[in-house]
């Protein structure tokens, strides 16, 4: 009695863990057919159940036509899960608008689909095969999407066939295919047709009349009889009339023509509700994300500047999802923001102006300004009198192990400074006067503090924070204007210290993006820092390079 007891007790144990365990999930490749044009229906289980789902309710407004199932287990995060799809091939009764109910398994229920079903298009009785074309839509603004989409019908089996490629005449656009075709099954004249749709982004270059050339089929085209023999089928040409791009207002006086269907701007921080540390960067990240536009299309965006703080711009990613609705374009434009003294600055606010396409006006895409605290640098530079000649420095116990090649290598670096140095001063007008030692001594001391910090940076490894220290020292000691990256920063320096740097930024934008080791960087500024100390010893010709 008791083991039966445990028996049933099991059993509905099972049961109940079945039933939390599997989630359902159900969709429709078209949620627009017509009445004589079939969809289909997936259900997607997750989880594992031996019960089969009950599809009577979905025989109400539609005809089941073919179903079929697969099953695959999916590995994430050391958990493995069961999924199994349901497809079943559904042709609607009549027109109008329908749900298709929930349905049911193990105790789970999915969601409910919405289906709008058309009327029938009146017309012929249709041949064997044929093309049918549309463009949406019919009138459109220059270098903004259209869809252009194909449908192949076949009532008769083919053998090797093959589709041409859209073409335009009257002008010049951008045509890109999208996503991957589909295939569903079409009745007309209550006759049966396999058809297949593909669908394109056409991007027209400029205004005027657009004609898109007929689509044709090549097909070997196999009879009831059996006879085969090759056929070709043309679609009509369709006319597209492609608008002027509209001017901005006022206020957006100059922006950049840029027409998309919807277009949102969204911000990041790396610490974000966090306090700033001056002279310690933070990541500020900005996304543009569009729809109906190539990536190529998004802007820079215009980051206007800010007292006591510094934005050193990354290289931009551009990203984009093809999907059956059309192009969708990402932008992400990285900071390195530094904030030069404690208190609390005010970022600018940021704005884009876009051209909507849907509605045919100008809207702008905006960010607030961004109020920052910024906290005192846990290490200030202190600011000394005149170096004496004969002291050592405080930090002297840095120096560089002994070897000729050291030497030799350090004589370089002076030669290359020097004669950078004189070259820089020859440019410079005669009547500017040269700045006192006194006035040198907090830059030095600047200049050794961003070095400490950025020698620890190359010994943790820390890309992003080498990165942002390595631009602001950049600034503050090569000469010229400020370097705004780390690829117009190496074309400036020595091939030693360049390829260190080149190697830095690969390692943040190029293909083997990844873990960067910083030994090689470091070393260099191991020997910058100890020309730097020389040269501040001895406050020769060197000097005025740094300023």
């Amino acid at each position: 009695m008791s083991r039966l007891l445990l028996a049933c007790l099991g059993l509905i144990w099972v049961s109940a863990v079945s039933a939390q365990d599997v989630l359902l999930r159900a969709s429709v490749d078209r949620a627009t057919v017509r009445e004589n044009e079939s969809l289909t229906y997936i259900l997607r289980a997750e989880g594992q159940s031996r019960d089969r789902p009950d599809f009577a309710s979905l025989a109400a407004d539609f005809d089941i036509l073919e179903t079929r199932s697969s099953m695959s287990v999916q590995m994430a995060g050391g958990q493995t899960t069961t999924v199994t799809e349901w497809l079943m091939q559904l042709m609607p009764r009549g027109p109008g608008n329908f749900t298709l109910p929930p349905v049911a398994l193990a105790g789970a229920l999915s969601n409910p689909v919405d289906v709008e079903v058309l009327p029938a298009l009146a017309g012929d009785a249709p041949a064997d095969i044929f093309l049918e074309v549309e463009v949406t839509p019919e009138t459109a603004y220059a270098q903004a999407e259209v869809i252009f989409t194909v449908r192949l019908f076949r009532g008769v089996n083919t053998g090797r066939s093959s589709l041409s490629e859209p073409e335009v005449a009257g002008g010049e656009a951008i045509i890109e295919r999208l996503a991957d075709d589909r295939e569903f099954q079409v009745v007309r004249d209550g006759r049966p047709f396999a058809t297949l749709e593909r669908r394109y982004a056409i991007f027209p270059q400029s205004a005027g009349l657009l004609t898109i050339q007929p689509v044709t089929l090549d097909a070997v085209v196999i009879t009831s009889s059996g006879f085969r023999g090759v056929q070709v089928f043309s679609s009509e040409a369709l006319e597209l009339e492609v608008l002027d791009p509209v001017p901005p207002p006022p206020e957006w006086s100059g922006a950049a023509w840029l027409p998309a269907r919807t277009l949102a701007l969204t911000e990041r921080w790396s610490a974000d509700g966090e306090p700033m540390t001056a002279g310690i960067p933070q990541t500020r990240t900005l996304i543009i994300e569009a729809e109906g536009v190539q990536d190529s299309q998004l802007p820079e965006l215009a980051i206007l500047p800010a007292d006591g703080i510094r934005q050193y711009p990354d290289q931009p990613e551009l990203t984009r999802e093809v999907t059956q609705r059309g192009l969708q374009a990402r932008r992400t434009e990285r900071y390195a923001v530094i904030a030069q003294a404690e208190g609390r600055p005010t970022l600018p606010g940021v704005v884009l102006p876009w051209f909507d396409v849907t509605e045919g006006a100008w809207k702008a895409a905006s960010l607030p300004p961004h109020d920052l605290e910024i906290l005192p640098s846990a290490e200030q530079p202190a600011v000394q009198a005149v170096v004496d000649p004969s002291a050592t420095p405080a930090d002297a116990t840095e120096t560089p192990s002994a070897g000729i090649w050291q030497a030799v290598s350090a004589g370089l670096l002076v030669a290359w400074l020097a004669t950078l140095g004189l070259w820089w001063q020859s440019r410079r007008p005669a009547q500017e006067p040269v700045a006192s030692t006194e006035q040198s001594t907090p830059r030095r001391a600047s200049n050794r503090r961003l070095l400490r910090q950025l020698r620890a940076a190359c010994q943790a490894n820390d890309a992003s924070r080498a990165h942002a220290l390595l631009l602001e020292w950049g600034a503050l000691r090569l000469p010229g204007a400020e370097p705004s990256s780390l690829g117009e920063m190496a074309q400036r320096l020595p091939d030693g210290f360049a390829e260190a740097v080149e190697g830095l930024e690969r390692s943040l934008y190029g293909p083997d993006q990844g873990s960067w080791n910083g030994a090689a960087l470091a070393a260099e500024l191991a020997q910058i820092d100890s020309v730097s100390r020389s040269a501040d010893q001895r406050e020769d010709t060197l000097l005025p390079l740094y300023r």
